[in-house]
């Protein structure tokens, strides 16, 4: 066991290695000279946000004029800023720690839930984890929320459909790092907690639900105590309303997914001038009316973008488009594996749900990860995707399609894995 997860550590040592190198030499200015983080450029409004902390003008993103409190959770800027500030502002070794922490959590969390499987279970699973360069390169990110969020999703499903000691615990615990990493994941971290009180018979079933609240009422508290305004749901992240802006006009299904929505952000703008929107609460308010009356006046042009949405989802080849328009989006290779296995693991639970031997209990795997993946993809469909967003899913897909394949032996699996 100590070879074997030393041999781990070590190639997901050089795997971090080759993608610091790769990715300085894709976005230099992202470090400077001595290879340290330029920690005020980090994307998707994390650098600004991250500057606003550290020069004491308060846990905010200033966007168009509007102070933005509720644009970014704490997770991802708040790792940069601890590693940076207390222990090195090298590139390497900032995302060194986050993914080795990260990697060998869910080598550990794969050994101590699946206790019946041997080693081969394991690495198996590592492989299907780690083997996608697209899916690596979003997972070892820190500019962007699914660096943490895939990792805590993978976490979660081997949690919930595992068994552990204090498995009520560490689900609501795993739930709170997901609420505080993406405010997009309300509708998942309000799911789960009512399916595991649902299929579960611990008399503590009741504990992720209890942690889920404490963690929302947290949130909103904090974003009522500096603007007199408790955010929850949809309005629990500026960003919500900002990219519902962004679909729903008449635009974006002429438009995506060739081209990014952000090209839209200056309808955005013009809106916010013309409306005289000076605070998060009226720009939640106001975006989200827009973005209902948009859709009760030209439900087709909104079912022609959820079609589009699905068909990036299921079978799109491309790379995430580009805000240029005169950028051509070249087909990205290792999506085609992510989009195979992805739609393989919707049939095999069509396949399951629908069978009629078997208990419920028996279908757990089954129903736990079709909440997930419906619960994770909401409101994605509801907003935009690309495919870097899917990421948790497809590696989710690998291995429900490898449980499916050893939960019902074929080609006699299960007697290679089981202990």
């Amino acid at each position: 066991n100590f070879f074997f997860l030393s041999v781990y550590v070590i190639f997901l040592f050089l795997f971090i290695l080759i993608y610091c190198y790769l990715y300085i030499d894709l976005n230099k200015f992202i470090v400077d000279k001595f290879g340290n983080l330029e920690i005020f450029k980090v994307n998707n409004l994390f650098g600004p946000y991250i500057q606003s902390i550290l020069e004491g003008s308060g846990h905010k993103v200033n966007f168009m004029g509007i102070d933005l409190y509720s644009a970014r959770r704490p997770i991802l800027p708040y790792y940069l800023i601890i590693v940076y500030e207390n222990i090195s502002a090298n590139f390497y070794v900032i995302h060194l720690i986050k993914n080795l922490t990260m990697g060998i959590t869910i080598f550990f969390t794969i050994k101590f839930l699946k206790k019946n499987y041997n080693n081969l279970f394991i690495f198996i699973c590592l492989i299907l984890i780690f083997y996608n360069p697209h899916s690596v390169h979003t997972m070892f990110a820190t500019s962007n929320e699914e660096g943490f969020l895939n990792y805590f999703i993978i976490i979660l499903f081997f949690l919930i459909t595992g068994d552990a000691k204090y498995k009520s615990f560490f689900v609501g615990l795993i739930l709170s790092f997901i609420f505080f990493t993406k405010g997009s994941m309300f509708i998942l971290t309000a799911a789960i907690p009512l399916a595991y009180i649902f299929f579960e018979k611990k008399k503590n079933r009741y504990l992720p639900l209890i942690m889920v609240i404490f963690s929302n009422v947290i949130w909103g508290g904090y974003n009522y105590k500096i603007q007199n305004y408790f955010t929850i749901g949809p309005t629990g992240s500026a960003v919500n309303a900002l990219n519902l802006s962004l679909v729903y006009q008449k635009d974006f299904s002429s438009t995506y997914p060739r081209v990014s929505p952000d090209i839209y952000y200056y309808k955005t703008a013009e809106l916010i001038e013309s409306k005289k929107i000076s605070t998060e609460k009226e720009l939640n308010k106001i975006l989200i009316h827009q973005s209902l009356v948009f859709l009760k006046e030209n439900p087709f042009e909104v079912a022609k973008g959820m079609l589009k949405k699905l068909y990036l989802i299921t079978l799109s080849p491309f790379k995430d488009a580009q805000v240029n328009e005169n950028i051509n989006n070249p087909i990205r290779y290792s999506n085609f594996s992510n989009k195979i296995i992805f739609n393989l693991s919707l049939i095999f639970l069509l396949i399951n749900i629908f069978k009629k031997k078997g208990s419920i209990l028996n279908k757990n795997l089954d129903y736990y990860y079709l909440i997930i993946l419906v619960a994770y993809m909401l409101p994605y469909l509801i907003g935009f995707v690309y495919p870097r967003h899917c990421v948790a899913m497809y590696t989710l897909a690998h291995l429900y399609v490898f449980s499916y394949l050893i939960e019902n032996n074929k080609y006699k699996l299960t007697k290679f894995m089981k202990k």
